[in-house]
C-alpha cells in the first residue's frame, strides 16, 4: 500500500516541477531550458486549438495517401525491372529451338587424350616441345 502511494507522490512532484520550468527560444528552431542571449520565454504548456488539430490530421492523412501511392509505384517499378532483367539460372539450360528452314549443326565429338604423367611447359611460339627430364 505504501509503494503505490509513494510512486504517485513522486510522479506528481516531478510533473509539477516539469511544468514550472520555463522554455526559451534561442534563435530559429532552437529551444533551451536555460536563458540565452536574445532568447525569449515561450509557453511550453500551449496546446493546439481545434482548428490546428484538424489541420494536423488533414496533413497526416495526405501524407499517408502519398505514402501509399509511392509504395504502389515502387512495387510496380520493381515488377517491371524483374520482367526486364530476365534473370537467368546458372544451371542447365534448355536447348534453343531450331529456326525454321535451318538444320542444327552436329556437334563434333572430342577425342579423349591420353594424359601424360608429368606436365611440361612449352614457351609459346617456339614450336618445339621440351624434352622430358
Amino acid at each position: 500500500m505504501k509503494l503505490p502511494c509513494l510512486a504517485a507522490v513522486v510522479l506528481l512532484a516531478t510533473a509539477g516541477a516539469h511544468a514550472a520550468t520555463p522554455a526559451y527560444r534561442c534563435g530559429e528552431a532552437v529551444y533551451s531550458q536555460t536563458p540565452c542571449p536574445g532568447g525569449r520565454v515561450v509557453d511550453a504548456t500551449d496546446t493546439p486549438d481545434a482548428a490546428q488539430q484538424a489541420e494536423a490530421q488533414r496533413a497526416a492523412a495526405g501524407e499517408r495517401r502519398r505514402a501509399r501511392e509511392m509504395e504502389r509505384e515502387r512495387i510496380a517499378a520493381e515488377k517491371a525491372a524483374r520482367r526486364e532483367s530476365q534473370i537467368v539460372s546458372l544451371g542447365p539450360q534448355k536447348a534453343a529451338e531450331p529456326v525454321a528452314g535451318k538444320k542444327p549443326k552436329a556437334k563434333k565429338k572430342k577425342k579423349a587424350r591420353a594424359s601424360p604423367e608429368h606436365f611440361t611447359a612449352v614457351a609459346p611460339g617456339s614450336g618445339k616441345k621440351a624434352s622430358k627430364p
